[in-house]
Parts: C-alpha cells; structure tokens; sequence
C-alpha cells in the first residue's frame, strides 16, 4: 500500500523576461514566449503556498556582458573569462564564465516581466546577478554553488532558501527560461538547500534545445524529478498537497481488488457521493486509493477487479486514467506547435475519460472484425474488405482515390478549437528504418500535399501542422496514415474536405 507524504509546494518561475524571450530579447530563448499560458494556469494553481518570480537583474558592469571585455576574445556564446570565488577565504578559486550579449539590465525593458504572464501582488518577485563580479543562474546560489546569504547578500534581493523555510515548504516546482541554464541551476540547488525538487516540463524552454535529454538525464541522476503538466502531483487543486509516494499512475502494475466491492455496485444513489470523493484529492476509499479503472466514473459502474480491456496498460495511460477529467489540462495550440515540431508524438495524450472509452471501443472492434486495420478500411474509409481493395492506383499523392481524410476518431486532449484529422492513403510512406521516422522524401511529400490541402485554402492566419506517428505509436498498424491538426478552421472547409465526416466519439 502506497504511503503519504503531506508536502507544501512552492512555484519558482525563472526569468521570463523580455530580454529572454522573442521576437525582439536580446537573448531570446526560442518558444520562450510561447510557455506563458503553461505558466499562468500553474500560477492559478492555489496548491502552491508560495509563488516566486526571478529576475536576472545585472548592471551595466556585469561580468557576463561581452561587451565589457576587451577583444578579440570577448564573443558572445563562445568566449570564455576567469571569475573569482567571492566567498571568503575561497578568493583563489576560479572557473570560467561564458560571455553573453548584454541583458536583462536593472531598470530596463529587457528586464522586465512579458506581459503574457499574469502577475500579482501576491507573487514574490527576486532579483538575481546584481553583483558585478559574479554570475547567478540560481535564485539559491551563485555559479560556485555557494548558498549562504551571507556570500550573496549583494547578488540577490531576498534570502529565498530562508523564506520558503519559513513557510514551511517541503518541495519547489521549477518552470521558466532557460532550461539548460537558470531552471537548471535553480533545481538543483534547491536538493542542496533541502528540497524535494520537480521541474515541470512543458513549462521550460532551452538556450541549445537539442541539450535538452542530456539535461534531464543530469537533473534525474541528481535527484531532480521531471514531470508534466498533467502528472498527479500538479494537477492537485488543494491548499496542500497529499503526495502518495508510489502513486498508481507512476507504478504500472495491478492494484489490488477493492474489499468490500461487489463484483459490480448497484448503489445508484451513491453515484454523488462517489463523484464528490473524486473531487476529493488523493481519490481515497477508506482503506485504499481509488484504482484506475474507476476515477470518472459514476458508483454504479464500479467493480472489483479491472475490466479486461484496461489491464496491462502503459505507465502513461495508468497516469491519464488516474486522473479526474476535471483536472485534466487541455494542451493548448502552442503546445502542439511545440510537440509536433520536435517531433515529441509520445507527449500527447487523450482526455481521461476519453482514452478509456477509446481503449474499450478498441477492445470491442478487435472482437467484432478480428482486427481494428479490418475496420478502418471497411466502416470508416469504404475502402472494402480485404487487401486488394487497398492496393494504390499511383504513387504518393498522385491520385485522389488513393487518399481519404476523415476526423481522428478518439482525438487526443487538446483545446476545443483544435480539427484533429487523419489524412489515409492507400500507398506507403517510407520510413528509415534506422530512425523510425520518415524518410526526407516522404516527408518532403507529405509537406507539399499539407500545402496544396490546407495550408493554401485557409486565411495565413489559420496555422496548420501535420505529424506522422512513430511505427511504435501506430494505434492501427498496416495502413499509412497521417495526422493534421488545424487552429479554429472555417467548419465549412472541413466538412468539404472530409466529406462530412462525423468521428466516431460523437456518435456513440
């Protein structure tokens, strides 16, 4: 059985500042801008006890300005100068300091909060790097790692480490800019300083995006826990967070039956009662926590043991099952910009309630036609019944009875105003085997026909993007498929190209 740990969280956002973000920072962190909605439904979030804003806040003099050291040595990015040790008795110790553009200087623009970010007067707002001499990634330390106030009275405006003791805040939840350089150092200095530390993914973004795995296998070795946005330990709404140490949803094995559980209640005049305790957050029964296969749905329903067609499940879909669909977060369209364009597929997933209808209906198309592949090309695309009928007349894209678009059928969680369509051909697209991913051609392929499709029939302003899941992400293998997302499109467009297309989730 799992075991509590009652926490008190704090929220750190690092340095979403002008400067660091575009079109027009000096030191703009690509994306930078685009994580402030992630941000505002954290800072929304009245878990948190306490809520912190950085600042990076140099003078004019700051040693990591470029601009302040003779040449030629003196590039932003890839030159290198000596820094001095300013704790005591430490002054011979050095390490090199990487130049920057200037930035972020105290009483200008550049360092100032972007408007994208709801302040308030409740949120703490820190400034950091306000010694010459000395950097500071780290609301917690400077870049030697010391952490004594005392060290770094002149470097930062407020003993942070100390405030958070106070209020008596077991564990820090870090988002902000940049991932590979101040979140980075903030996590970890807050396990030095005596925290439980958490960085929520899709609220940061990297100066080097590609440094991005390698910076979380460091954290992770470290200590630093790497989590979304929908892990249970943030979607919890409460003043003060019940973490159960081994959650269901991180543990993929079976819970146990429930005592006491019928094979299936028929209490229907519990349902209230049941739905109120999903509101409740650690999802408690009296003895145990709520198992996965019952979290949304109504007393009635529940049994004792898990239905066959939601065992055996993936830690991820354990996670998104676990989860209320009241506290479910929808990803926005910035988000899917970002996961398609790195090509993150595994990153979405589907409303909890909606995944598990979606893995029942599954259950019951592979018993009906043998094979969900024997159902898409029969029910859904009228393609018939058997291979032949899927033979391609062309090549890729060259004829239009060898493609169909109909909408995703169990889309995944994303905003309302987000068309998720599947785009179906007949022909293969080439994948490279050593990377499982598209070839350059296809993918050069699949880009011309989004073009001509979509992209040149919709206002400029309307973005679409397309993505084609991994081999091992394929929810119906043997059929190329791809998926297109589009952001509030004219409906009229989509009924046309999708020929009225109605996704199966809205008809049962």
């Amino acid at each position: 059985m799992a075991t509590n740990r009652t926490i008190r969280p704090a929220l750190i956002v690092v340095d979403m500042q002008e400067d660091f973000c575009p079109p027009h920072g000096s030191l703009a962190v690509a994306g930078g801008r685009g994580i402030a909605s992630i941000i505002n439904t954290l800072l929304a979030k009245p878990g948190f006890v306490v809520r912190i804003m950085t600042k990076d806040y140099h003078p004019k003099d700051h040693i990591s300005f470029s601009s302040n050291h003779p040449g030629p040595d003196n590039q932003p990015f890839s030159s290198f100068v000596t820094m001095k040790n300013p704790a005591p008795g430490k002054e011979s110790k050095t390490k090199p300091q990487q130049l920057w553009p200037v930035h972020c200087v105290a009483g200008t623009p550049g360092a100032e909060i972007i408007r994208e970010i709801e302040t308030s007067s409740e949120h703490l707002v820190v400034q950091k790097g306000m010694r010459p001499e000395i950097e500071m990634y780290s609301v917690f330390a400077d870049a030697f790692g010391n952490c004594d106030h005392g060290t770094n009275a002149h470097s930062v405006s407020l003993d942070v480490a100390a405030v958070l003791k106070d209020q008596g805040i077991t564990d820090v939840f870090v988002v902000g800019l940049a991932g590979d350089y101040c979140v980075k150092a903030t996590a970890l200095d807050a396990l030095k300083v005596g925290f439980k530390s958490w960085v929520i993914e899709e609220g940061t973004k990297c100066v080097v995006p590609a440094n991005w795995d390698a910076i979380k296998e460091e954290l992770e070795t470290a200590g630093v826990s790497i989590i979304s946005m929908n892990d249970p330990i943030v979607r919890d709404t409460g003043s003060e967070l019940n973490l159960l140490a081994m959650l269901h949803s991180r543990r993929p094995s079976m819970p146990a039956p429930i005592s006491g559980l019928d094979k299936k209640s028929t209490d229907a005049d519990a349902d209230a009662d049941a739905n109120a305790a999903l509101n409740f957050h650690d999802q408690r029964l009296p003895s145990e926590t709520l198992p996965y296969w019952l979290v949304n749905l109504p007393r009635s329903q529940w049994t004792a043991e898990c239905p066959s067609f939601l065992r055996d499940q993936s830690a991820k879909n354990i996670n998104s099952l676990s989860t209320p669909d009241h506290l479910y977060i929808r990803q926005t369209w910035e988000q899917v910009k970002e996961i398609t364009g790195t090509n993150r597929i595994d990153r979405f997933q589907r409303v909890p309630s909606e995944l598990r209808k979606y893995l029942e209906y599954m259950a019951h198309i592979k018993a009906e036609y043998t094979s969900v592949m024997r159902f898409v090309i029969k029910e859904r695309l009228g393609w018939g019944d058997n291979w032949e009928d899927v033979k391609p007349r062309g090549g890729p894209f060259e004829y239009e009875e060898d493609i169909r678009i109909i909408y995703n059928d169990w889309p995944y969680g994303v905003d309302k105003d987000i068309i998720h369509l599947v785009v179906w051909t007949k022909f293969e697209l080439e994948d490279d085997p050593t990377t499982d991913d598209l070839t350059t051609s296809a993918r050069g392929a699949i880009e011309s026909y989004v073009q001509d499709t979509f992209r040149s029939r919709v206002p400029p302003e309307l973005e679409v993007v397309w993505f084609k899941n991994w081999k091992s992400l394929k929810s119906v293998p043997g059929i190329e498929h791809f998926h297109v997302m589009l952001h509030r499109p004219d409906m009229a467009f989509v009924r046309e190209i999708t020929r009225g297309d109605v996704p199966l989730i809205e008809r049962l």
